[in-house]
This record gives C-alpha cells, structure tokens and sequence, in this order.
C-alpha cells in the first residue's frame, strides 16, 4: 500500500488533493498536515512513499521541510511540490523534487507525474550549497526536535555536541561551531571560541575588575563569557555608540 502525506496549510487545498489521489492511487493511505513542522514531525515518526508539500506555508515552507529531511536519518520520500506560483520551480529540483504541480491542480497535471515517477524514483538531493536554514533540528532519543533560528539566543560548544539555548530550553546538535558560524554570520557573533550569540539578543558588554569579560543577554539571565581578543571587535561591531 502507497503511503501518502499532503501538506498544506490550505484545508480546502488538502480536500482537493486527497480527492484527486483516491482516483489516481486507488488504496493508497493519506495523512495530512497543516504545515511544514507538522510534515516534519509526521515524517520523522512514520516513513511514506510519497509528499506532497506546498512550498509557502507559515513558519517552516515545504523548501526547508525537504532539506532538513535530507539531514534525518529516515528513509528518503519521494517529494512532489505544490505551490500557486510557479518561480519557486528551480528551488524546488535544487532539493530533489520528482515533481511540481501548479496550483489549482488538475487530475491530468496529476496522473502524468505519478507516471514519471513509475518511470523512475530519485531520492532527495542534499541541500544546495550556501542555502541558510531557518530552522534548527535535531534528534534526541528517538525525538525530532526543532526550534526555529531566530528564537535562539546562543549556541555553545561542548565537547562532542553544540547546544542551541532557547527561551524554552535547549536542542544538542550533532555540527561544528565553525559551521553555525559561518551559515549564520548576519545574525550570530562569536564572543569565544566556545560561544555563539544572536547579534540581536545582546543587552551589553560587561567587563568585570577581575578582568573577565561578559555578554548580557536581553531576557535570559546568562552570561556569556568573552575572550580577551575578541572582545575589541564586538565593542566596535555590536555595542559601538551611535
């Protein structure tokens, strides 16, 4: 039996689709989600066949939805995009789409992408080089977790694993500092070679008469130690006076 999962923020769009594929894959099994960390969560807990996700949805789009499911260890679907706007086309076989349906779908659009994807099954692609996330996932436990990267305060290396420290907690990633660093060099500064911080969550510099630095964060009681040769830079950069 064909697993199924339509994604779509769009009730009516979700009816639509899940009409036209009881015609054209008699028997399969359809869930459905109503956006993409939804689709994510869905597709960490229960591998499908097949995705259709829609490319704009609110907080997490059906693009990063595929390259963060590239990065799970789960069994790769095979993605069909849907979307009312057809410039999205490149971005979406950049990530390993088999297929991209324009909106308002029509049965005949429908029935010649499933008979190309008979012809043959492409896994998904990793992502393309440079693409910046908007989310962070990870797993822990046999657990998807994700928060999104505007809501993170900093990130700390330790040991084997960095930590994303948010108003709600945590998330432990399995990537180097140095790569956070540099996909997310607009919106982290690094203080020490342990610490990243959101430009944007940084109260102030303090430097204590011991001599030890420290970053004061807006609405998180931490403070962030500063390295001795970083901190000139991050006084000019961040907390210059206008």
């Amino acid at each position: 039996m064909t697993q199924v999962l339509v994604a779509d923020d769009e009730a009516l769009a979700r009816v639509r689709l899940r009409g036209l594929l009881e015609v054209v894959l008699p028997g399969a099994e359809i869930a459905e989600a109503c956006d993409g960390r939804e689709a994510l969560l869905r597709l960490q807990d229960r591998p499908v066949d097949l995705v259709f996700l829609d490319i704009r949805m609110p907080g997490m789009d059906g693009i990063e939805v595929v390259r963060h499911l590239a990065a799970l260890d789960v069994e790769a679907p095979r993605v069909i995009f849907t979307t009312a706007y057809d410039h999205f086309a490149i971005q979406a076989f950049e990530v390993g789409a088999v297929g991209y349906l324009v909106k308002p779908i029509r049965l005949e659009q429908l029935t010649a992408t499933m008979e190309r994807i008979e012809r043959g099954w492409p896994r998904i692609a990793p992502p393309p080089e440079g693409a910046k996330r908007r989310w962070i996932v990870s797993r822990s436990s046999g657990e998807l977790r994700m928060v999104a990267v505007g809501m993170v305060f900093y990130f700390e290396a330790q040991d084997k694993y960095v930590r994303a420290v948010h108003a709600q907690g945590q998330l432990l990633l399995n990537e180097p500092l140095i790569v956070l660093e540099q996909e997310f060099a607009d919106r982290f500064v690094r203080v020490h070679r342990q610490f990243l911080v959101a430009r944007n969550r940084i109260r102030r510099l303090v430097h204590e008469p011991s001599g030890d630095r420290f970053v004061e964060l807006l609405d998180h009681p931490a403070r962030i130690p500063v390295s001795r040769r970083l901190a000139p830079a991050l006084r000019r950069e961040i907390l210059a006076p206008d």
